[in-house]
């Protein structure tokens, strides 16, 4: 299942260098408007990028600041990690590893735009997220 996880520079730094992250919840595209929606690639789209703000938004909450860069790790989760679902977030019942992030996504104003990153451009980018 794809999820997305808020998360601060430093802690996706700690992330990197283990290979391992632990996060309390992930946000998911809402089941509930999932099934009022016909099956169409476009709603699911606009679902999925809504979980990816709500999480950059909580990136931003956590580093303290409105300013902060909002950065979101999209992953793939198993179903042995999953716990409750409430709405669009799921428990999560086990640690993430680095193999499965497939992206990063960052918000860098309050504009509901993200800019996405493989996650082998991650290394890459961020000595300047951590600026």
């Amino acid at each position: 299942m794809r999820a997305y996880v808020a998360i601060t520079p430093s802690e996706l730094q700690s992330f990197l260098e283990t290979g391992s992250f632990h996060a309390p919840k992930a946000l998911i595209a809402d089941p509930m408007s999932s099934e009022s929606l016909e099956t169409n690639s476009d709603d699911q789209e606009e679902l999925e990028f809504e979980a990816s703000w709500q999480a950059a938004e909580e990136s931003r909450a956590m580093q303290g600041s409105s300013e902060a860069l909002g950065l979101v790790l999209a992953v793939d989760l198993g179903e042995e990690q999953l716990g409750d679902t409430e709405g669009n977030q799921v428990s999560l019942l086990s640690d993430i590893s680095w193999s499965q992030v497939q992206s990063l996504l960052l918000s860098e104003s309050e504009e509901p735009e993200l800019s996405w990153f493989a996650a082998q451009e991650i290394p890459t980018y961020l000595p300047q997220w951590l600026a």
